[in-house]
């Protein structure tokens, strides 16, 4: 195996979490915020200059209130484990509207 190559694990975190932060309409710079990392971290967390943490996994699933675990296994997933209210929570903080019960990206 080469040294510091990615693993394909990481593309489906990147995945999940891009899939959720488009149906909870959250910013970099709001995730950020809620899990304690810096706008700039959680950037390069989602381009793959380097990889979430499993510390990063945790308070990513405790925000979201899904498992941790549901991030790895990809966008479709990660989803299907989000709790409707939870999102509509967020969205409704942002003055988004809701999503009807739809939860795909």
């Amino acid at each position: 195996m080469r040294k510091n190559s990615a693993h394909q694990v990481e593309g489906l975190v990147r995945g999940s979490v891009a899939a959720i932060l488009n149906v909870t309409g959250e910013t970099w710079t709001e995730l950020g915020a809620a899990v304690g990392l810096t706008t700039d971290t959680v950037s390069r967390r989602q381009k793959g200059t380097s990889a979430w943490t499993v510390a990063d996994l945790g308070r990513l699933a405790d925000h979201w209130r899904i498992a941790p675990s549901s991030l790895l296994t990809g966008p479709t997933e990660a989803l299907a484990r989000l709790n409707r209210e939870r999102v509509e929570t967020i969205r409704s903080t942002k003055g988004l509207p809701a999503r009807n019960g739809v939860l795909v990206a």
